[in-house]
């Protein structure tokens, strides 16, 4: 259990840097590429981004005269599974708008609740949205990410529960008689607690008291 937990737990650490690398990917793009101007959407702040979406911009992107299948078939991403399986990908939709603004065309991609790889047919619904209401891409863009960070909080929230657990066992285990360990985490500060002292608690050769009998 300990050990699974660890080896999950690792995993789900793993997805932290790419949500880190994919902030500041974002925040890269404030300032960047043509703008045709004119009012905003109105993006909310919660959705994490530099700066807010040009309307015109927007209705230059949804307006696209190739649709959703169009764009997969006409930009391929070589050594892409999922656009081999006919996944609209980030780069190909970036591809089949490279005149418009990066920022707005990330945004757009990223409100079809997928990062970096959807199926044709939902990216043609929210696209078929936005055309009637070019402004509903903010709701969807927000509601994207409130769904990824409360999932990263909830996930960090499990994984320390079984940190705790796993550290309990292995302590339990190892070092059963370390002063650290009763009456934890006050003991850390004593001298005869700290983890420098585990070292000297720890079992090498089961007693014969604690083996479990066959």
């Amino acid at each position: 259990m300990a050990f699974g937990a660890a080896g999950s737990g690792g995993v789900a650490r793993s997805a932290l840097p790419r949500l880190i690398d994919e902030y500041f990917e974002v925040q890269a793009l404030k300032g960047v590429g043509p703008t045709l101007g004119g009012p905003t959407i109105g993006v909310s702040p919660l959705a994490g981004y530099p700066e807010d979406l040009r309307l015109k911009d927007v209705e230059l992107i949804v307006n696209n005269p190739l649709n959703v299948d169009a764009i997969v078939q006409k930009y391929p991403i070589e050594n892409n599974f999922l656009s081999k399986k006919g996944y609209l990908t980030i780069d190909a939709f970036q591809l089949a708008n490279a005149k418009a603004n990066p920022l707005a065309v990330r945004a757009i991609f990223e409100s079809f609740q997928k990062n970096k790889a959807v199926e044709p047919q939902v990216a043609q619904r929210f696209l078929d949205e936005y055309q009637r209401d070019p402004t509903s891409v903010k709701k969807n863009l927000v509601l994207n990410k409130v769904l990824v960070y409360s999932a990263v909080a909830t996930l960090l929230f499990l994984l320390g529960l079984a940190d705790v657990a796993t550290a309990t066992d292995f302590y339990r285990g190892w070092f059963p008689d370390w002063p650290g360990g009763l009456d934890f985490p006050r003991n850390l500060l004593s001298s005869e607690g700290n983890v420098f002292t585990i070292p000297d608690y720890f079992m090498v050769d089961v007693p014969p008291e604690r083996m479990v009998p066959r």
